[in-house]
């Protein structure tokens, strides 16, 4: 599929507002850390990368084949479901929570460990994402846990060789 430019640009901006709307926050599953889960309040499941399992040496739950068309342009391919997952995080107080989920597999084409908490698991725990106080308050047994989360400051792009060329300083003869 060929985009113009204008539409690339579209594209480009609505990437960048969801990467730019993540919350981030640092889970545990057993004793692997992975420190740059995030909460995607736009999926209808949560996920996690190959590179995670296979750090913790699990088997695939149940099979499946089908590709993630995500929030960003990304599509990935799901590699099977994990159920019952068990994931680990720490309140402000550093109390631990755990939370229990059904989590797909994804092949992101990502070295880095990757975990994401999607919409179903946010409305079971009567979650609230607090972007503004870098927070995630969770009702969990009728207790409220608030979860610290941070941002990520976007990564500027390269301009395009026209575009520098055009922000070139002009020598003075």
């Amino acid at each position: 599929m060929c985009l113009s430019r204008k539409a690339l640009e579209k594209e480009s901006k609505k990437s960048d507002k969801w990467f730019s709307s993540l919350q981030y926050l640092h889970c545990n599953i057993n004793d692997l850390s992975i420190p740059d889960s995030f909460l995607d309040t736009g999926s209808e499941f949560g996920g996690i990368n190959d590179p995670a399992i296979h750090a913790l040496g699990w088997k695939i739950d149940e099979p499946s084949d089908f590709a993630i068309k995500g929030n960003s342009k990304h599509i990935t391919d799901s590699l099977g479901w994990y159920m019952d997952m068990p994931v680990t995080m720490k309140d402000k107080e550093g109390k631990t929570v755990t939370i229990i989920g059904n989590f797909v597999c994804i092949d992101n084409g990502e070295p880095e460990l990757m975990l994401f908490l999607d919409m179903s698991n946010i409305r079971k725990l009567q979650g609230v994402s607090e972007p503004n106080k870098n927070q995630f308050r969770i009702k969990f047994h009728g207790k409220i846990y608030v979860i610290p989360t941070y941002s990520k400051a976007p990564v500027a792009k390269d301009l395009p060789k026209k575009e520098q060329a055009k922000h070139l300083p002009i020598p003075l003869a």
